[in-house]
């Protein structure tokens, strides 16, 4: 294949758990969405940790890939990332996937105090090694001496498989080239549309593993997405309105800020990165282009929101969807009876 070619299989269609109001409810989620036929269920690390929730997420599932979309890489050294990815993935069988990324710099301040200075350089290092510690056979060394990470280290037991898939979350070209070269594929975030991953995301990955000897072919690409839908256009247009311009506060999220920009949206990035922190929403969400929302999202009715995810065919291997809710959606889990309306006209 060129670094263009794609091929035709249809998106898996996953879920992004972890924003619900308890373990039992997104647990439960899961469970309803492996028996609606989803592919994929994907923890975020937010308010929760990531690999608790995956580990709840695969004792209730049988079937479905369980990931983490995204675990922080500075919360953690690579070590405790591989060992853990190791065990989530003997205690599913092997539908395990593991997904890393720098997370929010701003967020990592705050929560954290750690420094995100020189990201590319330690996802490098990081990156290299938990992807040889999920690897590690028992007995043999995993040994490295890295400017940010090293490592001495022999597992003690045999992996469930020869290895685990190891995502890089991505979004800047710097970030999409490294992803390429050293991981086993680009997860990008929910804001992705089909122009970003067959123009950008997709011939960056695949240039830089032909460039480094590996096989571009075995790149997986992964994306999230907004789904906002509702039987009213209207409304669900609304809400991926103001969802977006809340990825501006308290600031800027800059890796939707760089998205918007890559895809030539300055000005409105402009406009929302002044408004939104002075907590001018409503104007903000305004000045929305409606082309952010038709290409960038998943906007509207069931049958138009099946439809958008046609479009990402060749282009994405998975596409994990974060729901938006609407303001006439049933309250509880019944209000994701639309998401799986949507699941069954995708996959029909």
């Amino acid at each position: 294949m060129s670094v263009n070619e794609q091929s035709t299989s249809k998106p898996v269609l996953g879920l992004l758990l972890g924003f619900e109001d308890s373990m039992a409810d997104f647990v439960e989620l899961a469970r309803q969405g492996e028996a609606a036929g989803m592919g994929s269920m994907y923890t975020v690390e937010a308010g929760r940790s990531a690999f608790v929730s995956a580990a709840a997420v695969i004792a209730a599932t049988e079937r479905v890939t369980v990931g983490t979309y995204i675990a922080n890489a500075y919360a953690r050294e690579p070590w405790l990332t591989g060992i853990a990815a190791r065990d989530l993935d003997e205690l599913s069988g092997g539908r395990f996937t593991l997904g890393i990324g720098t997370g929010n710099p701003h967020f990592n301040d705050w929560y954290m105090g750690a420094d995100s200075s020189r990201p590319l350089a330690k996802m490098r290092e990081y990156i290299e090694i938990v992807r040889s510690v999920v690897a590690g056979r028992a007995g043999e060394p995993v040994r490295y001496d890295g400017d940010h990470h090293r490592i001495r280290w022999r597992a003690t037991w045999e992996p469930t498989r020869p290895s685990i898939p190891v995502y890089l979350s991505a979004s800047g070209p710097k970030m999409v080239q490294l992803a390429g070269e050293v991981s086993d594929g680009v997860g990008v975030g929910v804001m992705a549309s089909v122009g970003f991953m067959s123009d950008i995301v997709r011939p960056a990955a695949r240039s830089v593993a032909a460039e480094a000897g590996r096989d571009p072919d075995s790149l997986g690409f992964l994306m999230g997405s907004f789904l906002s839908v509702n039987a009213d256009e209207e409304l669900a247009r609304k809400v991926t309105q103001a969802t977006i311009c809340g990825l501006f506060h308290p600031v800027p999220h800059p890796y939707y800020d760089s998205q918007l920009r890559q895809l030539g949206f300055d000005e409105f990035a402009d406009a929302a990165a002044r408004l939104v922190p002075q907590g001018q929403m409503r104007q903000a969400m305004e000045l929305v282009p409606d082309e952010v929302v038709d290409t960038m999202t998943i906007t509207g009715t069931p049958a138009q929101c099946a439809a958008r995810i046609a479009d990402y065919t060749g282009l994405s291997d998975e596409i994990i969807l974060y729901r938006l809710p609407q303001r006439n959606d049933p309250p509880g889990l019944a209000g994701y009876e639309s998401l799986f309306e949507v699941v069954s006209l995708a996959c029909a």
